[in-house]
């Protein structure tokens, strides 16, 4: 069994990228948001001012321009990259691609033997401590509203491993919600959560970001009522700042009547917008949601399967709110 985790960390993550709102939720290595006042935050005009005095886990974990990979067995892999490269955000190979501009080394192996072929051969981790402790935190706030002694070392720890200050209660004090809008997680049923409840998902997504949990988190907070009414809109790294001057104009294409842009328009957001390079009306608006995504619609097949006679409106199951009994019909009401 293979997987091709460690082939895509070592381009451009087979044009995965990270959000602006992830990046910019990590914490200083001081404990502090990056709005806070003493922060110390190099703000983000470069990849490398990004990574400076951050999370551990971010610095760790998002590539920057010049990055030099220490390697063995080059050459008997086919995927290796010895110095990482300016983000080819115009790329149309999307091995190479870096759709937001900032780039993920999670998952990456420095053997060449174990990106063979484009297939990777390291271990696919099911199970962390990490995840377990995070876990009993959220739970152990959640029902009752504080953290026990045992929910505070666990955070300090987690905190300790990713070289951030363990005080996570300064953290706390210094959390403006109103601040942290991008972060769909301080949400729940449309309104802030309480700073506590905000820092524990905010350690959960930085720790378990790229593992495939965060759509289920999203929605077992109910973490995107707001998305309802108001469009959000994903951003990547700050490509119209200084950054711009990596690139030659013509690989910087944007706002072409003839839809052979590879960029968004600088006039749109000074943050590259990957949903919105091409002319079209609908993503320029952003992403919505509807209440109805928050389940999964139950397939017209198993209606049919629970049915004496075959039918899906005689059925004994009764399908999800918001959607229909007819296969490939977007939900409505809700």
């Amino acid at each position: 069994m293979t997987h091709n985790v460690p082939v895509y960390a070592q381009r451009g993550n087979y044009a995965v990228g990270l959000t602006r709102g992830l990046v910019e939720s990590f914490l200083m290595s001081n404990g502090l948001p990056i709005y806070a006042t003493g922060s110390g935050y190099a703000g983000d005009d470069y990849i490398a001012d990004v990574r400076k005095n951050r999370d551990g886990r971010l610095q760790l974990f998002l590539k920057e321009p010049g990055q030099k990979n220490v390697l063995v067995n080059i050459g008997q892999g086919t995927h290796y990259t010895l110095i990482e490269p300016t983000p080819t955000v115009y790329d149309t190979d999307w091995e190479r691609r870096y759709t937001t501009g900032y780039t993920i080394r999670k998952g990456i192996s420095y053997d060449g033997l174990q990106t063979l072929n484009g297939q990777g051969f390291t271990g696919s981790i099911t199970f962390r401590a990490t995840e377990a402790y995070l876990n009993y935190m959220e739970a152990c706030y959640e029902k009752n509203q504080n953290l026990d002694t045992k929910a505070q070392a666990y955070w300090r720890a987690l905190r300790t491993r990713a070289k951030v200050d363990p005080d996570f209660n300064a953290t706390i004090a210094a959390t403006q919600m109103d601040k942290e809008k991008k972060d769909w997680g301080a949400y729940s049923a449309g309104q802030f959560v309480s700073p506590t409840l905000y820092n524990i998902r905010r350690e959960r997504r930085s720790e378990l970001m790229a593992e495939g949990l965060r759509w289920m988190d999203l929605k077992r907070w109910r973490a995107m009522d707001q998305l309802i009414t108001t469009a959000d809109h994903f951003e990547g790294f700050k490509l119209w700042g200084p950054m711009k001057d990596w690139y030659k104009p013509e690989q910087l294409i944007y706002g072409a009547t003839d839809d052979k842009s590879v960029v968004s328009d600088p006039a749109r957001s000074e943050y590259l917008r990957p949903l919105e390079i091409r002319s079209n009306a609908l993503s320029y608006t952003g992403v919505k949601f509807a209440m109805a995504h928050y389940l999964a619609p139950i397939a017209t097949e198993h209606f049919q399967l629970a049915s004496d006679d075959g039918t899906a409106e005689n059925s004994v199951i009764y399908q999800n709110p918001g959607w229909s009994l007819i296969s490939g019909t977007a939900p409505t009401g809700l």
